[in-house]
């Protein structure tokens, strides 16, 4: 029985829907590492970045665009509540209806008056996308607020998208949490692209305010925080907090090991992912589209999660604001990027439900230089293994050789099979006993050409692995 008891049931289209289970609850695991649902089977949450989603899109676009996702083997999606930005605060955060979140106070936003009335339905519609997401098997990760309507501007410097404070940012926190407390498949995150404190400048009491409305308001699912990259994180700012339920890292693809080496050495440990990378296409001077294609994505995805992550969100520049910037969103859904990573999900699926909740990096298995992740090149060597190192997989970022410390690995032998991440085929090696060191030579090498050694002492019936997926 495969560990995701809720994500690996491929969908299947049945007259324009798919046949999924709707997602339970989640709680964290019981070492502080994992998420796991009701039964406490593991969940993997393999999330796309749709930030605009409330805002840009009608009903029938938002169906058919979690239609495509489900079908590419997403099973989460996070959007963006309240966004600023528009120059006449006025009209800041209509959606496509022109229906807009809240009531005026002296010309200006005010949460907390949210517009209910039956001629401005946005809260409706906001609720349409919950429902959706729930009926066709989705974990809804749900920013209240973008950052600046917090913080201001990227820097921190004050701007007029700034409408909350710890008085309002409680009420509306309140109202969110009684409006969507009985909606088990929604995971809050607060933050939104900004730091929690900049200088002297110390925004925490109103996070921590928007967080305890969303409790006081009877929401009692998961909440994290969403940080901007190259700044300090959740887990600086609210680790020990009784609210933050995992934490959440945002980095280039150079520093997010090492921010997830450091969640996993606090206390008490509680579980962590990259939540925001970079996109897919991503074209901002210096770079350009080509610079983050397919692999610098699986670069993200694979090292991040072997090396501690608990999931992984992914995006593409030309979606997650569906069309404003003059983009056709709909083009780019099947970026190769998006279509692989249900690969490294059926790969984590691999693991029985006791092998994946013990699992831990453990660089110990290489011998010799582990290599380095940079940001668009890179030679890193990736180890992850189970509790009692039966089970072990490392990823080879440029396909170079992997030497390997088999006398960590228990048992007499291992079973070891190359795993594609562009195809997620497995092919077979052979066996090896575990003693001193060994090195594999993935089947290619070279930029792009990416590979996770399997080392496995419990696999039989090998041949039967030797399959497309």
């Amino acid at each position: 029985m495969n560990v995701f008891t809720l994500f690996t049931t491929v969908a299947i289209a049945t007259c324009g829907a798919f046949a999924v289970e709707p997602p339970s609850s989640l709680r964290v695991s019981n070492n502080g590492r994992f998420l796991v649902n009701e039964s406490g089977a593991p969940v993997f949450l393999l999330c796309d970045t749709a930030w605009s989603l409330v805002n840009r899109l009608r009903r029938e676009e938002i169906t058919s665009y979690l239609e495509h996702r489900r079908a590419q083997g997403f099973n989460a999606v996070t959007f963006v509540l309240y966004s600023t930005g528009d120059p006449n605060q006025a009209d800041s955060g209509k959606n496509i209806y022109g229906h807009a979140p809240f009531e005026l106070t002296d010309g200006r936003p005010d949460p907390t008056r949210p517009l209910v009335t039956p001629d401005q339905n946005y809260w409706d519609h906001v609720a349409f996308a919950v429902a959706e997401t729930k009926r066709l098997g989705f974990y809804a990760v749900i920013l209240p607020c973008w950052g600046s309507a917090v913080v201001g501007g990227y820097r921190g410097e004050p701007t007029r998208d700034i409408i909350f404070n710890t008085a309002n940012a409680r009420v509306y926190g309140r109202w969110l949490g009684a409006r969507f407390k009985d909606e088990p498949h929604i995971l809050w995150m607060l933050g939104g692209d900004r730091q929690a404190v900049y200088g002297e400048r110390d925004f925490r009491p109103v996070f921590r305010a928007l967080a305890e409305g969303l409790t006081e308001g009877g929401a009692r699912q998961m909440k994290s925080f969403h940080p901007p990259k190259r700044s300090l994180q959740s887990g600086d700012w609210f680790h020990t907090d009784a609210w933050l339920t995992f934490n959440s890292i945002q980095h280039w693809p150079e520093d997010q090991i090492a921010a997830i080496t450091r969640d996993w050495q606090r206390q008490p440990p509680k579980p962590t992912w990259v939540f925001e990378p970079r996109y897919e296409g991503y074209w901002k001077k210096p770079y350009t589209a080509a610079n983050w294609g397919e692999w610098q994505t699986r670069q993200q995805a694979y090292q991040s999660v072997f090396a501690g992550g608990f999931g992984f969100t992914y995006g593409h520049e030309r979606i997650f604001c569906f069309g404003k910037d003059g983009w056709d969103w709909r083009k780019e859904l099947d970026a190769p990027g998006a279509s692989q990573l249900r690969h490294l999900v059926a790969l984590m699926s691999r693991w029985s439900r006791a092998d994946y909740l013990s699992r831990v990096p453990d660089q110990s298995l290489l011998a010799g230089d582990e290599g380095k992740a940079e940001r668009l090149t890179s030679d890193r060597l990736t180890a992850t293994r189970n509790g009692d190192a039966t089970l072990a997989m490392i990823y080879s970022a440029n396909g170079r050789a992997v030497r390997v410390r088999m006398e960590k690995l228990r048992g007499t032998a291992m079973n070891a099979s190359w795993f594609d991440p562009r195809t997620g085929k497995t092919t077979v090696i052979g066996e090896f006993p575990n003693n001193g060191e060994r090195e594999f030579t993935p089947p290619t090498s070279g930029e792009t050409n990416d590979w996770v050694l399997v080392l496995d002492a419990a696999t039989t019936a090998l041949n039967e692995l030797q399959q497309k997926p």
